[in-house]
């Protein structure tokens, strides 16, 4: 009995006929065996390049976090030191607005 279903190469599909089925071996020859190795060590060197690569990025990229991190630290330094003058100010103008104010009795001038 044949099968319903069959792939092949025929043309034929018709019950009771003998039909050629597709070949399932696979037949690698010398050219295809230097191809294949060529493309493994291609994708094994850009693996390796994109590794490698990728530490020098995080390098980079820490570099200048670092250099962000120093700019800030004199950043603040300097909001501090601009805060505590800004704070001198402001209690020398709460003084002086404290203390009453006195009126000047100098010598008078006198008209001729």
């Amino acid at each position: 009995m044949g099968r319903i279903l069959t792939f092949t190469n025929s043309n034929n599909n018709d019950l009771g006929q003998k039909k050629r089925s597709i070949d399932k071996a696979i037949v690698i020859g010398p050219n295809a065996i230097k191809f294949i190795t060529i493309a493994i060590f291609a994708i094994l060197a850009i693996v390796y390049l994109t590794q490698s690569t990728a530490g020098a990025a995080r390098g980079a990229k820490f570099s200048n976090l670092e250099g962000s991190k120093e700019q800030l630290v004199l950043e603040q330094e300097r909001l501090e030191a601009e805060q505590t003058r800004l704070r001198a100010l402001k209690e020398i103008d709460t003084d002086v607005s404290k203390a009453p104010l006195e009126v000047y009795k100098g010598v008078e001038k006198t008209s001729n």
